[in-house]
């Protein structure tokens, strides 16, 4: 009897203590451009190579703080704050369920409205990369009146194991349900409005191998199903691509 009730003891606590963890294996060191803000801040993201359905948005918060914010695709939004020292040293950032939400994309059906272009390759500094872009169906009206923008991507084409690091939650959709673009690590993103102007850039500054993981507790898992049904659902506006 007493070895059941230990064994018990022990389900509930690896229960409790039971974790789903992100792995991350690069970073991109960012640095944006653009025609609407003079000093836009540097940034970071941390990525899995393998796996494109989330990644780990950073910023500098102040002097001495970071502020990270993770979204999977498939229904968990995370948001905390660690110091600056803290996020180069540590190897697992630990969240709790007050940190993390259900999430959701409201543009899913909006894929629809764009396709992916391949372009020939595009020559950067005697280096060859690959060069596709994101753009619009609609007619060029609509595209004027909601502000819509081109948005291209300048691939690099010596990591064809890497999929594709596609920043938007509509554009992963795209790629879904069309995977016709090259794998490869980010370059540099630029936006072109309907007018032909560039109206801002993400240039990769510096890409690096990293070996770091962010955990939340399984009770937050919000791709489970189960669990994603008894939390409200939030949803998280676009942040460079009009819809």
């Amino acid at each position: 009897m007493k070895k059941a009730f230990l064994i018990i003891g022990l389900i509930v606590f690896c229960q409790m203590f039971a974790q789903k963890k992100y792995h991350f294996d690069y970073a991109l060191f960012i640095k944006p451009t653009s025609t609407t803000n003079k000093n836009p801040k540097e940034f970071i993201y941390l990525l899995n190579s393998k796996l494109n359905n989330y990644n780990l948005f950073v910023e500098d918060k102040d002097s001495i703080t970071k502020s990270l914010r993770l979204i999977d695709q498939n229904g968990v939004y995370v948001s905390s704050i660690v110091s600056s020292n803290e996020f180069f040293k540590a190897e697992t950032f630990v969240n709790s369920c007050n940190e993390t939400s259900r999430y959701g994309n409201p543009y899913k059906h909006k894929a629809k409205n764009y396709n992916f272009i391949n372009f020939n390759d595009t020559i950067i500094n005697d280096t060859s990369y690959y060069h596709y872009a994101v753009k619009c169906n609609k007619k060029l009206k609509y595209q004027k009146k909601k502000k819509i923008v081109t948005i291209h991507y300048i691939v690099e084409k010596s990591s064809p194991t890497y999929s594709p690091f596609l920043l938007h939650t509509t554009v992963y959709e795209m790629w879904k349900i069309s995977k016709n673009i090259p794998n490869g690590i980010l370059k540099l993103i630029y936006y072109i409005d309907t007018n032909g102007k560039t109206t801002g850039k993400l240039e990769v500054k510096n890409a690096i191998k990293i070996d770091k993981y962010l955990t939340i507790p399984e009770e937050c898992d919000f791709t489970n199903d189960t669990i994603r049904n008894k939390r409200p659902l939030i949803n998280f506006g676009q942040l460079l691509l009009k819809s």
